[in-house]
């Protein structure tokens, strides 16, 4: 993990700036587009009804406004996922010639690679909000990262985002998921047990409550 620097570094591309987001910000102008139109159609049918100039270009503005801020809430909920990537990184939606970098945005601004390892988000009990840690044993913090009061809906999906760049990242730098590896870890540690367990079973000498009898009877 690099230090923390004010911009993300040289040839590191912004989420929202990728291909893979380009969908959102192509539903942002769709979105103005319709609150103009469905502000006019309003305005019009409120001049027809009222008569008035002044109240229908009232209540179509009021519309535009009402619809615009909705659509640029959504839009802002991923322009402002605090990650970046470089052009070998397949969010960039091309061939890959080196390694695949990523970088992720702290609360103060300044921007950090955030190692081999996936994050995720933990209380922090001093200043408030939210610090992010490798999900690791022991939850290395990596810097605050959100100043929200509770874990919401957003941070959520900003760190969804953030840990599938990291795994893509891995697989295109040829780098073992390190959950994948724990997973068949498991899997082949359960399967020793199992057979272990079963060994041990045949081993034991089965008797039957009759034969037990007459044993001690002897």
């Amino acid at each position: 993990m690099g230090e923390s620097t004010a911009e993300p570094s040289a040839g590191m591309i912004r989420f929202i700036n990728t291909p893979i987001a380009q969908p959102f910000v192509q539903a942002r102008n769709i979105g103005f587009v319709s609150a103009v139109l469905a502000s006019l159609v309003l305005g019009g049918i409120s001049a027809l009804l009222t008569t008035s100039n002044a109240v229908a270009f009232s209540i179509a503005v009021v519309s535009f406004a009402a619809n615009a801020s909705f659509v640029m809430y959504r839009y802002l909920g991923h322009a402002s996922t605090p990650l970046a990537v470089n052009l070998n990184h397949p969010f960039m939606d091309g061939s890959s010639f080196g390694q695949a970098e990523v970088e992720v945005q702290l609360s103060d601004g300044g921007w950090v690679d955030p190692g081999e390892h996936r994050i995720k988000a933990i209380s922090d009990d001093l200043i408030g909000g939210f610090n992010i840690a490798h999900d690791t044993i022991d939850f290395p913090v990596l810097g605050h990262f959100s100043t929200a009061k509770k874990r919401t809906a957003l941070l959520t999906r900003h760190l969804a985002l953030i840990n599938q760049a990291i795994a893509l990242r891995d697989a295109v730098n040829n780098i073992p998921d390190p959950i994948a590896d724990a997973r068949d870890r498991e899997t082949k540690e359960s399967g020793l047990l199992d057979r272990s367990w079963l060994e041990e079973e045949q081993e034991i000498e089965v008797e039957s409550p009759l034969v037990s009898f007459f044993k001690r009877e002897e």
